[in-house]
Formats: structure tokens, sequence, C-alpha cells
């Protein structure tokens, strides 16, 4: 027998009507539009990310520093061809006539920025309009709320201190304004050309030097590489995910979601595809056998069925690609408000991941079974057994696992990550098996015909229950963690907070606003924590060894750490080794975990480099925090006198009712160099992006959900014949049609309940971690949800599971009993 090259096609076609082809290619369209959709969202999250954090260094590489740095790397730079800008960062007092006022001063060279854009107003009434450069020689930009604060006007003289320059604009946006928080004050930025005028800059001045180079990125490569070891201490180089490392985290992480439930996704889908696949290669054994008896070998049944699944493989995935395309263009649409800037168009690589899914997913699930069918034996004709043995079994087994463990471990990126996937799927499966089993054993025939009709169909396929339990307990239970950790942990979280707890924090306070701030918050009824003092360190070296030398250990080594000094210890600090104050007048006292980290011990001799001055110091007390006591708290504590010697601002916190809430204003409008933190704000905004976030994973649920149903359909699909069979001879008996379909209400209802009921486990367990891990709440139930699993459970398998079967309480028997003859 030959077989031409369209005659696959020819066979895809007319096997269409069949219906097992239609369910594998949903379910291949599915799985490539989850991923391809994940991928195109996560590409273009990741250069959305790259751009705006370039953005937020205003260059694409940025060198730190507390002191100027040798002009031979300037020098360098330059003869490497890359563009180069520096910016002195500064606090100081301005002045204009008789009125005063501190502000946090930048002077910037004439390249600033090198990325991004300054924007600026001529006048008050002005539109703003964006410029590439900053102010010119002998003039200054101020932020408008300066100008009432100083009683100045456009074009009026401003005294930085000892030159004169001319205000001649209005800032209102930089690129690098610093995301420190504790770094925040009126901004005026200046030439750094009329620097050395002010005189301001003396030995032991707190200032901060930023050297901002971009250009092509194997110069920049090639230049880091060699300066990296003439750095200090002292400097850092900032790179772009350092630019804005709490973005970089979410998105991370949010990625990392995404790609994990959309593998949940994938496994679903295959799972279909491989029940789908099984029933097709049981209907078509008759073929094969048929085909054989009239000569044709194993090769060219393969040469057939390969053909067609290539050729359904193809048509699927494209159609994957397109709506998985089509769906991350909606959701960026949807989601702009969330992306700093708009994201850039996505690369070709998430087609080239959505194409591999589809192809990991047909011939890791569907080959197997088409194996299988080429080994049909002639036999059967005569036999008429279409039974299909299932020789070789193991191949099925191990190839759709070996497939998908492979894909999902080059989507994750991580191994464990992978293992720790299949490993849940594993217990899941097995708590599914349990739950079936439990479920088949219910002695609920007493309650009527139709009862025992179910738990007789739930005994006889007790193997596809404990899969569809599993497969839709999946999607339920990532539904359910989400819901309930977008929601009830924020409200748990707020709740465990300290009944007036502050809601406030004030910082940058300057040395001669904290006598006059105490005074108006005192005045105004407001109760303020401690004002403690704050100045900026690193710690250099550990016992001697320098700090480089144990990087790796914790962040706190590679930054500038808060160092503050008091004589009270706070209400929520607890001395858990070595003495206090009382006991010991010098030495620095050291958060318990931070320690822990840096395998510090009582005594241990501590280094720290303030301001370019260098000071040596021990280890007096270990501290236990609450950090969810919204006070101020620091890593390091000295003792009082320890750091007399160094410039310092205060931070404070307090507790303001809302009613109370217009005096942040007169606050304000008295101490305008002041920042201010309204916590309440900043909670609200939390909840506002995690809601934005959650619209893009909820998206991926919901095809989860969808991959569940193809799940169902597949089994069903499989099982319509002997479905069939059985309604035909119970109607026979006397059976009612309503009969049939109350049982199958009652059957797909109670594997509702089931998958459920395992999915509020799993999202209580889920939950759980979330609360211990990352919100350090108690552990609590959540009644909620162990009701709303199992009801939604019952409703989206009973409605789907009935609909899909509805087709075998419908055929007349006669004509059933017929065809079975």
């Amino acid at each position: 027998m030959a077989a031409t090259p369209t005659l696959p096609l020819k066979l895809l076609g007319r096997d269409w009507r069949g219906g097992e082809l239609a369910l594998i290619a949903t379910a291949l369209v599915l799985a490539v539009a989850c991923v391809t959709a994940i991928a195109h969202f996560s590409d273009r999250l990741t250069r959305a990310m790259h751009i705006q954090s370039q953005t937020f260094l205003a260059a694409e590489r940025v060198v730190r520093s507390s002191k100027p740095v040798d002009p031979a790397w300037i020098d360098e730079a330059r003869d490497r061809g890359l563009e180069r800008a520096e910016t002195v960062s500064f606090a100081s007092m301005l002045s204009a006539g008789e009125q005063f006022q501190f502000a946090a001063i930048k002077a910037v060279s004439a390249g600033y920025p090198l990325v991004g854009h300054l924007e600026m107003r001529t006048a008050t009434e002005a539109p703003r309009e964006v410029v590439a450069r900053g102010p010119g020689a002998g003039e200054v930009w101020l932020e408008p709320r300066l100008l009432p604060l100083l009683e100045l006007e456009m074009g009026d003289r401003l005294q930085v201190g000892e030159a004169e320059l001319l205000v001649s604009g209005l800032l209102d946006h930089e690129p690098d304004r610093s995301d420190n928080l504790f770094s925040m004050g009126a901004r005026v930025m200046m030439n750094i050309a009329d620097l050395p005028a002010t005189n301001i800059i003396q030995p032991g001045s707190r200032v901060r030097y930023r050297y901002l180079f971009a250009g092509d990125d194997a110069a920049l490569e090639s230049y880091f590489k060699w300066l990296e070891p003439r750095l200090t201490e002292h400097q850092r180089v900032i790179d772009l995910r350092e630019g804005q490392p709490r973005v970089a985290s979410a998105l991370d992480r949010a990625e990392s979601f995404l790609f994990l439930a959309g593998s949940l996704a994938v496994l679903l889908a295959s799972v279909a595809v491989g029940l789908a696949a099984r029933r097709y290669s049981l209907r078509h054994t008759a073929y094969v056998a048929v085909m054989k008896s009239l000569g044709a070998g194993r090769g060219k049944v393969l040469q057939i069925y390969i053909g067609q699944l290539v050729a359904l493989a193809l048509c699927a995935t494209a159609v994957g690609l397109l709506i998985g395309s089509l769906v991350q263009a909606q959701a960026v649409t949807l989601m702009s408000d969330f992306f700093p800037v708009d994201p850039p168009p996505s690369s070709w690589s998430p087609l080239l991941v959505g194409l591999a899914t589809g192809f990991a997913c047909a011939f890791g699930f569907a080959l197997p079974p088409l194996f299988r069918l080429a080994r049909t034996d002639p036999m059967q004709t005569l036999r008429r057994d279409w039974s299909n043995p299932d020789r070789r079994e193991w191949l099925g087994l191990v190839m759709g696992p070996a497939s998908m463990l492979l894909l999902i471990w080059w989507l994750s990126g991580s191994l464990p990550i992978t293992l720790a996937l299949f490993a849940g799927m594993a217990l899941l499966v097995g708590g599914s098996a349990l739950v079936n089993r439990l479920l088949v054993r219910g002695q609920l025939a007493s309650l009527g015909g139709a009862w025992r009709i179910a738990l007789g169909s739930l005994q006889r396929r007790a193997a596809f229950n404990t899969l569809l339990i599993a497969a839709f307990g999946t999607g339920l239970l990532a539904m359910l963690a989400l819901v309930f950790a977008r929601t009830t942990l924020i409200e748990e979280w707020r709740m465990q907070l300290p009944e007036n707890a502050p809601n406030h924090f004030l910082f940058n306070i300057a040395p001669h606003d904290v006598g006059r701030l105490r005074g108006f918050l005192d005045n105004n009824g407001i109760a303020a924590t401690e004002i403690y003092p704050m100045v900026r360190g690193r710690l250099v070296a550990i016992n001697d060894i320098p700090a480089k030398e144990r990087e790796e250990q914790a962040g706190a080594l590679r930054r500038e750490l808060n160092l503050s000094w008091t004589d009270n210890l706070a209400p929520d600090n607890r001395i858990v080794a070595g003495n206090w104050w009382d006991k010991a007048d010098e030495g620095v006292s050291v958060e318990v975990e931070l320690a822990a980290r840096l395998n510090l011990a009582l005594g241990d001799k501590l280094r720290f480099s303030i301001g370019g001055l260098e000071i040596e110091t021990h280890v007096a007390s270990l501290r236990s925090l609450d950090w969810n006591s919204m006070r101020p708290n620091f890593y390091m504590l000295f003792a009082p006198g320890t750091l007399d010697d160094f410039p310092a601002t205060y931070i404070t916190s307090f507790y303001l009712p809302a009613d109370q809430k217009l005096l942040v204003n007169e606050l304000v409008r008295n101490y305008p160099s002041v920042s201010l933190i309204e916590l309440d704000k900043i909670i609200e905004r939390i909840r506002d992006t995690i809601g934005q976030v959650s619209l893009a994973i909820e998206s991926v649920m919901a095809l989860m959900l969808v991959a569940g149903v193809l799940v169902l359909v597949s089994g069903v699909r499989s099982s319509i014949a002997e479905r069939l069979q059985e309604a035909a001879i119970i109607r026979t008996l006397g059976g009612r049609r309503g009969l049939l379909l109350k049982s199958l209400v009652i059957e797909f209802g109670l594997l509702g309940i089931a998958a459920g009921l395992l999915a509020a486990i799993g999202a209580e367990a889920t939950l759980a971690i979330l609360a211990m891990r990352v919100f350090e709440l108690p552990f609590s139930l959540h009644p909620l949800l162990w009701l709303a699993g199992p009801v939604a459970g019952a409703l989206l398998v009973g409605i789907a599971g009935t609909l899909a079967c509805r087709s075998s309480v419908s055929q007349p028997p006669l004509k059933v009993l017929r065809e079975l003859a």
C-alpha cells in the first residue's frame, strides 16, 4: 500500500469530524497561546525595565563616590569613546535677602543627562518644557515650592554659598532623582562650573559625586573591567538593575509567577492532548488493522499518522502564536499604568518559546499513542478486538513528562523550581487519589437511583477521576490562593499593626529644626517617637578583615548603612546578648539577624568609614527588632558620643488621626526641607500595584481553568462509547433520561467538591506560607476559603462535565444497541 504526500492531509480533514483532533488542536492552541502571551509580556516587561533603569540613572552606568575620583579615570573613558557627565550633590543653606532655606543642591556638568531628559518652566504659569541639558553657567533652577519660601521671582538673584546665581527656571523633573528616601529635599540645580565660586565644599563636607557614562556596550564592559580593581570602598558602580532595584525585584517575581502558572497550564493542556490522542488511537485501531491487512507496513502507518500530527501541530501552534501575541498586546494596553515607560515591541524569542511549547506538547504526549497504534496486529480484524494492547506503555509515561520537564526547565531557567513543581504535582495527584478513594467508598446508595448510578460510574472510572481532581484542583488552588492573598493577607497585615502605630515618617530633619519640630508636634497633640540622629557610613572591616573579602555574606557590606545613637532602648527593641549603655559606655549594638548573616559575636571589632573618615568600635550587644512597629529602627546603634563629630540629620515617626490630616499641609509649609512619608498612602499604593499585577496573573489562572475543562472533556470523550452503552441499557430497562442527567450532575458535582476541597487545603497551606514568610503574620484559618473551594469546584466541574456528557444520554437506546451489535 503506497502513501501519497497528501494522504495525511486528506485523512486529517476526514478525521476532524471525530472530535479527538479538535480537542488536541484546542489544547495545543491553549498551551501555545498561554506561554507565548507570558513570554511576550515578560520580554516587553524586561525591556521596559531596562529602559526605565537607564532613565533613573540618567546614564547607562554610574560610578558613585564620596569624594572626587582620579582624573585619569575620566581620561580613560574619553579615550574609549564613552560619553561622560558629572553631578555633585550636597545639602546647604540658601539665602535671598532676609530669607534663608535649607535645600538639596545638585551641580551638573554640561553633558547631563546622558539618558532621559529634564523638565522645566521658564515662568510659574508657563507650560513644561522638555530639555536635554541643565542650567547654564551663572544660572540656577529651583523646585517651584522654593519661590514663595525665599520670596523670589523669576529673574531674581539667589545666594548659594559665596556665589550669586540667576534664577532662570523652575525644575519639574530630573531623571535620576534618588530612590533613597533619606536623601530627599527641596531641589536646587546649578551648573558644575559655578561650584568653586560657592566655596561650599570643604574637607569633611558630606558630598556625593556621581560620574555618568554611556556608549557602546562592548566599550562600557571593557572600561568597567579596567576600572573595577581601582575602586575603593567609598566608590560603587551602579548598573541598570540597581538603578531601580524595587521595580526590578517586583518584575522578577511577577515574571517567575507568570511562568510558573503558565507551566501549570501547559501541563494540564498536555494531559488533555494525551487523553485525546489515546482515544484517537483506540478509535483508529480498526483502520490500521485493515491497512496492514492490505499490505501497509509499520513505517507507512507511522508516516501517515505522524504527518497528520505534524500538520495539526503546525496549524494549532500558528493559531496559538497569533492568539498569544494578541492577548499580550491587549494586556499591555490594559496595564499601561503599571509600566513606568511605554514597553518597546517584543523580540522574536517569545515566538520560539511558543513554537517549542507546541511541539513539546504534541510530540511528548500525542506521539506515544501513535507508536502503539502503528504496532496494531492485523489479526484484530478477524478477532474484532479493537482494544489496542498497551505494550511498551512506559514510552508514554516517560516521553510526555520528560518533554515537559525539559520545557519547564527551559522556561523557568531553574532546575530546582522545575523539580519542585513536579514534586508538588506528584503530591497533588497523591492527594487526589486519596480524596477519590474516600469519595467512591461513600455509602450514599440509599438516597436514590441517581446516586447509585453516579457512585457506580465514579467507581468504574477511578483512575480518570484522580486525574480530573488533580487537574481542576490545580487551577482552583492557584485562583483561590491569588484572590485571598491579594485581599485577605493585605487586610490582615494592616490589622496586625499596633493600635495608634505611627503612620507618618519625617526624615532629613536639620539639627536646627529639631527643637522647633518637637514643639510643633507637642503643641498639636501629636505623639511622636524619639527623634533619632542619623549619619551614613559603610562597614569596611570585621576583625581587621576587609569587607570585600566577605562581600558574598550580606548586602550590608555592599552599601552604606544608616547609623544612629541613643541613650534609651526603644520599646520594640530587646537585648538578646551583651549589655545596653547603662552597663557599657562604648561600642555598637547590632541587630541580631544581621549579626547572624555577618557571623558577628560580642566583642568583635568593626571598622566603619563615614564621609571618608574611619572609626573603630566593638560589638557591645545584639538586639531583636519589631520591624512592624512603624518606628525608626536601625541595624547599628552606637553608644552616645561616638559619632558626635560627624554631621547628622534626624528622623522620627508619629501617628496622625484622619481628622487631623490637614496638619500635614501646615507641617510641610513650616518645614519645607523636611521629607515626609505618608504610610497610609503607601499601603493603598501597594494594594493598587498588587491589583494591577494580579490582572495579568488572573488571566493565566483563567487559562488554567480552561485547561482543566479540556482535561475533563478529553476524559469524557475517551469514555463516551462506554457511557453510551451504559445509558442505553439503563433506558432499555426503564430508566428515564432525567434520571441519567441527574446522575451526571451528581457524579461531576461530587468530583468538583472533591477538587475544590483539595484546592482549599492547598490554598490554605500556600496562604500560611505567605503569611508567615512574607507578611510575618501569625497563622490563621480562612473559613470562607473552605466554602468557596468546594462550591466553585462543584459549579465548574458539575456544569462542564454534565454538558460534555449530555450527548451520551440523548441518543435513542435502539440506535446505540444496534451500532454496538
